[in-house]
């Protein structure tokens, strides 16, 4: 009997796409953790702040065009990036974590998504997070930068 190594949950704040659609530092391992996504090998959990925060990419003309709004809107609607919506619960965890961390609100918004469902990493460019790792207990989130910790396999 083959033995499967448990999936990789993954909560991605806005930076990580925004690599993506900027072509940022992190872009190509962000693109190969979404290829692990789409087979299933991962999983990428987020809230709806996260798609509130990517709006355009870098220098786009403001208004944006309705083609690349479009193209944005329709990435979020894949069936691998998980949903996590932010309820009176999350709120709360929130706003604790505002007063316990120095956290912007939406930050603390996205820390406290990835407690709620357990993922094993957080995945960001903000150093205030980053800066959070290992420090926010009892849970054992790793928060780091994208692909930095962890490899999704199969098996």
């Amino acid at each position: 009997m083959v033995s499967r190594k448990p999936k990789i949950r993954r909560y991605w704040d806005a930076t990580c796409f925004l690599a993506l659609l900027n072509g940022e530092e992190d872009a190509e391992v962000c693109e190969r953790i979404l290829n692990d996504a789409k087979r299933l090998a991962t999983e990428i959990c987020v809230s709806p702040m996260v798609q509130i925060e990517v709006v355009r990419p870098k220098s786009a003309p403001r208004p944006l065009a309705v083609e690349s709004r479009e193209r944005i809107r329709a990435f979020f609607e894949n069936d691998y990036i998980k949903w996590r919506i932010i309820d009176r619960k999350i709120s709360n965890d929130a706003q604790k974590l505002c007063w316990d961390h120095p956290l912007h609100p939406r930050d603390a918004v996205h820390l406290a998504v990835a407690l709620d469902l357990e993922c094993d990493l957080l995945e960001t460019a903000d150093k205030n997070l980053l800066n959070l790792d290992q420090q926010v207990l009892p849970s054992a989130l790793r928060i780091c930068r994208p692909g930095t910790i962890g490899q999704a396999t199969l098996f």
